[in-house]
Parts: structure tokens; C-alpha cells; sequence
């Protein structure tokens, strides 16, 4: 295909053609002989640029508002001048355009920003061929269809605290059973104390209640709803908690409108957790779900934050994250582990 560079040199031909009638083949050797010379040798050198072989490299998957680098490693027999545009979906940003280079001696990179949750598409690849003058192109289109799929923004929580306010909750402490009394030592919970057997004893010494160890008290049930236009939000906190809880070794579970992932703590669940909620859609869970849920993790349309219910307490999720808000939550609990009338 010609380019606009070639109809100048064209026209300039035919120009030097119009002179030569006028001032002698002299002038058409001077004018017209180093432009037809350059077209040809355009010509020739684009008809011998073969199709570039192409390898991608790209990460299979990535955070909401993470950048990646996607790494485009082409293999010429020889390396030509030429440009290479890559066609990304909705949720990958890149800002520059296509990028022009030597097409089989160096790879090319674009820095792309992952903005949207979700399986998301690199490709085609379209590499556009010039001969050295610029006269002629050719369009080589690779049609690759790779993906990157998406997970929810994992923000900084603490695990270690967050999972202690939920084991001391009355929404846990309910499943408990009662084994034994024991001497109180440093660090048990208030809310444990024996009152009744420590005012029989010596100033001082105090009994706790000893409850039979269980699975399910190691377990933390999420689940997350949200309204149009609140996704994004609701799958950011909950992959937050779910993370952070799944680091000090609490088995979590999450349920969404579309997906589910039963209680477990092994290697492999913080990445069936992610990628439920990078596929989470709006809607509500089933009422018989949201019963049994030790989280609820809700976004509303008239409300700014995302709201964390437990048991009867009801916050945002930046404050169910901070140690004040937790801390917050148990403050209407009497040490008996009655609540404050």
C-alpha cells in the first residue's frame, strides 16, 4: 500500500516529467530519476518483508488498579522499520499509541493499567511495515487472544485482630460448647470469666470457661451483596477480609449472587475466593445464605460506604478495619458475656 509519502514522490514524477518537456531530459535526470530509483527500491524492500513471528508474555492475572507490563517479542528473518498497536478490552488502559520500533530486534512493552474486574482480553496485535523511505506499508495482523483475569483490590487489614474480634463476638461465642472451668491466665477473655465459681475464691484468683475445641469456630462465613454501580466496592472489602483472615490461618468461606466457595484454609483458597469475586455480579443472596453468614458484607446504592454486619453490629468497612471499630463493636458486652441492658 502506498503511503502519503509515496503520492508526494509520485507527483513529483509526474512534475519532473512536465519540466523535462519543457527544460530538457537534463532536468528529468535531476528531478525524477532519485524519486523512481527510491520507489522502486521501497517497493522491492517491502515485497521482501516476510510475516514476523510473535510470542506475547503477559501476566494471567492481576489486582483492580494494578499496572502490568504485557512484553510483545517478535521474530523477523530481517528486521524491518515498522509500528505495533495492540488492541486491549474495556478494563485494560493504556495511554500511549502505537509504538514505533525495529520489528525483530527488540521486544516491545506496554504498560497497561488493569482497571476493571473480570476475564479481559489482550489482541489482536497489528504490526504496520515500512520500506526505509517510507513509501510503502504493509498491515501484519496476529490475532492472539490472550486474557488476564482481574481480582478485587486487596487493601491492608489486620488479620490477627480482626479474626480475635470475631472469635470473641457473641455471633461465635453462641456456637461454643462449655468443657470445663479452668484457672483465668493472661490474655483470656473477659467475656469467659466464671463470676459466679471466681467470687467463692481468693481475691485475685478467677476461673474461666473452657470450651471444647470446634472446626466451625475456626471458620468464618462471608457474604457479599451489592447494587448496581457498588460491585467494585463490596468485592474490594471482602477480598480484603478474606485475605487478611486466610494469613493467620482462619478457614473462610464466601458467597456471592453468582458464586460460592465453601469454608477452607488450604494455599489454594485465597485464589478461588479472588476469583469468585472477580466475576461477582450485583444482586442479592438468598436469605437462607445471609442466616448463616458470620459477615455480611452489603453495598447500597444510598449509601456511600460498604457496611459490615456481625452478629448486631453494623459498621463501615473502614471502620470495621480499624482496631478502634472493632474494639467499638464488643464495647456492648458485659464481662459475663451478657449485654448491656
Amino acid at each position: 500500500m502506498l503511503t502519503r509519502r509515496a503520492w508526494v514522490f509520485i507527483t513529483v514524477s509526474v512534475a519532473g516529467f512536465a519540466l523535462a518537456a519543457s527544460f530538457g531530459a537534463r532536468s528529468l535526470n535531476a528531478v525524477v530519476a532519485p524519486l523512481l530509483v527510491a520507489i522502486l527500491v521501497g517497493f522491492i524492500q517491502l515485497k521482501r518483508t516476510k510475516r514476523p513471528q510473535l510470542d506475547v508474555s503477559a501476566p494471567n492475572v492481576g489486582s483492580r488498579e494494578e499496572a502490568v507490563t504485557i512484553t510483545l517479542d517478535f521474530d523477523a528473518p530481517d528486521p524491518f522499520a515498522g509500528t505495533v498497536d495492540l488492541e486491549l478490552a474495556d478494563g485494560l488502559e493504556y495511554d500511549g499509541g502505537p509504538i514505533e520500533t525495529s520489528i525483530g530486534e527488540t521486544a516491545v512493552e506496554f504498560d497497561v493499567l488493569l482497571t476493571k474486574r473480570g476475564e479481559q482480553t489482550i489482541g489482536p496485535v497489528r504490526v504496520v511495515a515500512e520500506d526505509v523511505f517510507g513509501l510503502f506499508e504493509e498491515t501484519f495482523t496476529h490475532q492472539i487472544r490472550e486474557s488476564i483475569l482481574v481480582f478485587p483490590r486487596v487493601e491492608p487489614v489486620d488479620g490477627v485482630t480482626t479474626a480475635r474480634a470475631l472469635e470473641d463476638s457473641h455471633t461465635n461465642a453462641a456456637r461454643r460448647e462449655f468443657d470445663q472451668l479452668r484457672e483465668y491466665q493472661a490474655g483470656d477473655p473477659l467475656r469467659d470469666i466464671h463470676w459466679k465459681s471466681s467470687a467463692k475464691r481468693p481475691v485475685g484468683e478467677m476461673f474461666v470457661r473452657q470450651f471444647e475445641p470446634q472446626e466451625e469456630s475456626q471458620q468464618i462465613r462471608i457474604v457479599a451483596e451489592a447494587n448496581a454501580g457498588r460491585v467494585d466496592a463490596v468485592a474490594d472489602a471482602t477480598a480484603s477480609i478474606a485475605a487478611a483472615l486466610l494469613d493467620v490461618g482462619v478457614s473462610v468461606g464466601v458467597t456471592t449472587p453468582d458464586g460460592h466457595v465453601g469454608p477452607d484454609g488450604s494455599t489454594d483458597q485465597r485464589t478461588r475466593i479472588l476469583t469468585v469475586l472477580a466475576h461477582m455480579e450485583s444482586g442479592q443472596v438468598h436469605e437462607r445464605e445471609r442466616a448463616h453468614a458470620d459477615l455480611l458484607v452489603r453495598g447500597l446504592t444510598d449509601r456511600r460506604d460498604v457496611t459490615i454486619r456481625w452478629g448486631r453490629d453494623t459498621m463501615s468497612f473502614d471502620e470495621f478495619t480499624s482496631r478502634r471499630g472493632r474494639t467499638s463493636a464488643l464495647d456492648g458486652v458485659r464481662a459475663d458475656g451478657g449485654e448491656v441492658p
